[in-house]
């Protein structure tokens, strides 16, 4: 198969066009392909495919995936892996454009900087030829892919620049002519194709149309930018009118850096990240790393260091420029950008009375010193995109490496490389480097300890260290014992104690007070991650004004943010905010928390299981708690997919911190998204807490409704006799409560137990029971689910008469009520009774609406088993190649479930 990214998006398959789907569909694909043979992570995707992403993109990136997945199936292919957090797309070579233009475009820049400009010209001009207009016209794309687009056509003119150089050089300049005013008509204010042009009609003796030329370049950028012309086409003008051949001048500038650290260690995976971002093989545009981290984990030591490393391998040895912006310094304002500007002006060598005053004047001159130049350009300590834009040289053979505890992801083009403590090895290797002795060596696990608590924060290290090395007789088990034992572990690290404060306290102290309070209480929060809707909850304040203030918080690095709209303490300021927030709260601010994630639980449960009822009131919700809404199925899925380990954490903490009747309630709640989805291992560990829970208030209802849901779980892991005792458990507690309609469902799912263990008579009887329950009880939703049990069970026992009776019952209630949960197992049991008759175009209707209802309902667990059940059928029937496309994309969803069903469907298809 090939693919095409540079114009419209395109598949192609043995000389024919793949249908690829709707545009979303064929917008994810350019985002897998543009990041091809690597993995593509959700956040990644997301902002590649919208504008602005929905709350929870995972679904509907899933549903786009499979769509694909089942493209490349119908042409025989198997493109696409799934990979944790995200997806991966295998492209073998030439058979992708783009990856065939940048091999030719590193091969000919190549063969150009040696000067071999027939070989320059020739891949230039291959690499040129697959253009078929702008990349991915027709699609609407999101501003990751946006800024993608924009990178490869700035690699295009760049090509395009040096094909026509190489063209020049071979005695050709005419040929270069014609292509340079094509792409100065799109492209007129980009001042080096002026330039080339200018040198190509010079060359071919055609020195007015030369100066032409850059009468024409001057009109553009003074019309539309208010510019004059820079120091290269200046140049060119001159030397044409003193007769000379263009060339180029050297600049000669201070070399800024400052000294490498010493006791610098480890860091080899950003390096190699680093160095990679620099390789001129790969750069075709200006490139700006942004290494961004939390204080003290040493931004500034990696930035200086590969800098220091570049150098001595003779990159960037002509140009060196760096300033220290101040943007985090608690005594002294950021320093502006017009000052570091006339700073950098005047070590380039500008007079001062030629530096301009105006802030954008002075960058457009900046950006025309070190037109042409390979500079390395060191920004410490940045406060914001704001401070760096104008810093940034206009070169492509140019360095810009900037630190900040911000990820300035506002700067277009920009490569972030976040910076986190170290390894366990690093770190006890820069203890043992400045203790300067062998007590670290001697005692490992004594150091260990010592790093885990300084949190491998290199500026914790240093500072524990240091002491260590003015305390000669302390063993390192001596500053371990210190440091755990101590009521405020930052203080151990005396003399450095207001440095290592200062660190954090400095970004806290900025804070408004609100914004303290709730980073305080983000300290309690007992997930992983949070939203602002949670933590709106936590704080009694609106989703939009904790949002606010978390934005506030990632701004100053207290709080990261690993996907949009989802926020998390690194785990060394998480101590830090429980610390204050146990000094400075009082009461139980968290109990609002766990009863909110009880609400907002039960909410999303309503959306997509609106039919299952409960017979018990819900914990109290407190005053002006916001409890969200979700507007369907995916959308209220996908809230319990991005909770599920922060609503697990809370069943255990409510039960832990005084709130059993939240944790056995919410385990309850969860059983539907549980079932659905076949979490078994949050299901059985939040059930087993919620347990203990209702035996600890002697809730005995609430004991009886655990033992069913624990059943539940255990018949769907196959172990039956395990699921009978709950069941059975939980039916004496049920009749000894008098739960009838509980009793009633415990009999349906006790029934579906021994229909797995072919006990068909015993199963009969329990949903007779039931049926009889669910009838006294109300309960439409329980009664259509019986009914279509005791259909399956009769199917079983070879009386198909009886079966259809029970399903077209089961039907007209599931009709009748909406109830389509219910309706996808009455469809599919059809279609297991018109496959057993060997009806098999019935049965794979019947299959294939049952399937169209699991997708709507965004139950993943029922679809696959519907796609199985069709692929049996469609095999049974001859149709071998469309059964197999059902195998897989069944397979591909037991895989997703990490359901053992995978591995038999594997096996089937060899």
């Amino acid at each position: 198969m090939e693919f095409r990214l540079l114009g419209p998006l395109e598949a192609w398959h043995a000389g024919e066009a793949v249908v690829l789907g709707g545009q979303r569909q064929r917008t994810v694909l350019a985002a897998l392909l543009m990041r091809a043979n690597s993995s593509a992570n959700v956040g990644y995707l997301a902002e590649a495919v919208w504008e602005k992403p929905p709350v929870a993109p995972e679904s509907n990136l899933r549903t786009y995936v499979a769509g694909l997945r089942r493209v490349f199936t119908a042409a025989g292919e198997n493109r696409l892996v799934t990979r944790p957090g995200g997806y991966l797309i295998t492209v073998e070579p030439g058979e992708l454009d783009l990856e065939t233009f940048r091999q030719l475009a590193r091969t000919g820049d190549q063969a150009w900087r040696d000067s071999d400009f027939g070989s320059a010209a020739e891949h230039f001009e291959r690499a040129l030829s697959l253009w078929r207009g702008q990349p991915l016209a027709g699609l609407t794309p999101g501003p990751v892919l946006r800024a993608e687009i924009a990178r490869l056509e700035d690699l295009r003119l760049t090509i395009a620049e040096r094909y026509a150089h190489a063209l020049v050089e071979l005695g050709r300049p005419e040929a270069a002519v014609s292509d340079l005013r094509t792409l100065l008509a799109e492209h007129p204010l980009r001042e080096e194709l002026w330039a080339q042009l200018m040198v190509a009609l010079h060359r071919a003796g055609r020195q007015a149309e030369a100066l032409d030329a850059f009468a024409d370049a001057r009109r553009h950028l003074v019309t539309e930018l208010g510019l004059e012309p820079g120091a290269r086409l200046q140049r060119v003008q001159q030397e044409i009118l003193a007769g000379e051949q263009p060339q180029d001048t050297e600049i000669s500038a201070w070399r800024q850096l400052p000294m490498d650290i010493a006791e610098f260690t480890g860091r080899q995976a950003e390096l190699r990240t680093l160095h990679a971002l620099a390789e001129p093989a790969s750069r075709t545009a200006l490139t700006v790393a942004v290494i961004h981290g939390m204080p003290g984990v040493g931004k500034t030591r990696l930035a200086v260091h590969f800098a220091h490393q570049l150098v001595d391998a003779g990159r960037f040895d002509e140009i060196q420029l760096w300033t220290d912006l101040r943007g985090f310094d608690a005594d002294r304002p950021p320093i502006s950008p017009a000052a570091v500007l006339e700073h950098f002006l005047r070590l380039l060598g500008v007079p001062g009375q030629q530096i301009p005053q105006e802030l954008e004047s002075r960058a457009a001159l900046y950006r025309s010193r070190l037109a042409d130049k390979r500079a390395l350009v060191l920004l410490d300590n940045a406060a914001s995109e704001e401070q760096i834009r104008p810093l940034l040289p206009g070169t492509k053979g140019s360095l810009v490496l900037v630190t900040s505890r911000r990820n300035l992801a506002g700067l277009v083009g920009a490569r972030g490389v976040p910076l986190d403590v170290l390894p366990e090895t690093d770190a006890i290797t820069l203890l043992s480097l400045i203790a300067g002795d062998d007590r670290v060596e001697a005692e490992p696990q004594a150091a260990a300890r010592t790093t885990a608590l300084c949190g491998r924060l290199p500026i914790a290290l240093s500072l524990a260290a240091r002491r260590l090395r003015k305390r000669p007789m302390w063993t390192v088990k001596d500053l371990a014992t210190r440091l755990e034992t101590a009521e405020r572990r930052l203080d151990q690290l005396a003399p450095g104690t207001r440095e290592m404060h200062a660190l954090f306290t400095m970004s806290y102290q900025g804070l408004p007070q609100p914004q303290q309070r709730m980073f305080r209480l983000l300290g309690l929060h007992p997930g992983d991650d949070f939203t602002a809707e949670s933590v709106a909850a936590l704080a009694q304040c609106t989703p939009e004004e904790a949002e606010f203030h978390l934005e506030a918080m990632l701004d100053e690095h207290l709080v990261q943010q690993i996907t949009p709209r989802r926020y998390r303490f690194h785990d060394l300021v998480r101590p830090y905010a429980r610390d204050l927030a146990q000094a400075n709260e009082t009461g139980q601010p968290v109990h609002r928390l766990y009863t909110w994630y009880l609400y907002a639980a039960e909410s999303a449960r309503n959306v997509f299981d609106p039919h299952r009822g409960r017979t018990f009131d819900l914990h109290p919700l407190p005053e002006h708690s916001v409890v969200p809404q979700f507007a369907g199925h995916d959308e209220a899925l996908a809230w319990y997919e991005s909770e599920r380990g922060t609503l697990r954490a809370v069943v255990k903490a409510a039960a832990e911190d005084g709130l059993p009747e939240v944790a056995w309630q919410l385990a309850w709640v969860l059983l539907s998204f549980y079932y659905r989805r076949s979490h078994w291992d949050d299901w059985i560990a939040t059930f087993q807490i919620a347990l203990d829970a209702t035996r600890s208030l002697g809730e005995r209802r609430g004991e009886g409704i655990i033992w069913l849901g624990l059943g539940v779980a255990y018949s769907d892991l196959r172990q039956f006799t395990t699921a009978i005792d709950c069941h059975q458990k939980a039916q004496a507690i049920l009749e000894e409560v008098d739960d009838r309609r509980g009793q009633a469902w415990n009999l349906n799912n006790l029934g579906v137990v021994y229909v797995y263990l072919e006990r068909l008579t015993a199963a009969a009887d329990c949903f007779h029971r039931g049926l009889l329950l669910f009838r006294e009880t109300g309960d439409r939703q329980g009664e259509g689910i019986c009914l279509n049990n005791l259909g399956d069970t009769y199917r079983r026992l070879d009386r198909p008469s009886n079966a259809i009776g029970h399903l077209e019952q089961a039907l007209s209630i599931q009709q009748d009520t909406g109830d389509q949960r219910g309706l996808q197992f009455t469809l599919g049991t059809l279609g297991d009774i018109h496959h057993d008759a060997g009806n098999h175009k019935q049965a794979v209707r019947s299959y294939e609406e049952a399937l169209a209802v699991s997708q709507a309902l965004g139950d993943q667990r029922t679809a696959a088993r519907m796609l199985a059940n069709l692929a049996q059928t469609l095999d049974a029937d001859g149709e071998s190649a469309s059964a197999r496309i059902r195998w897989q994309e069944a397979m591909t969803i037991f895989d997703e479930l990490g359901d053992a069903q995978a591995d038999t469907i594997r096996a089937r298809l060899g």
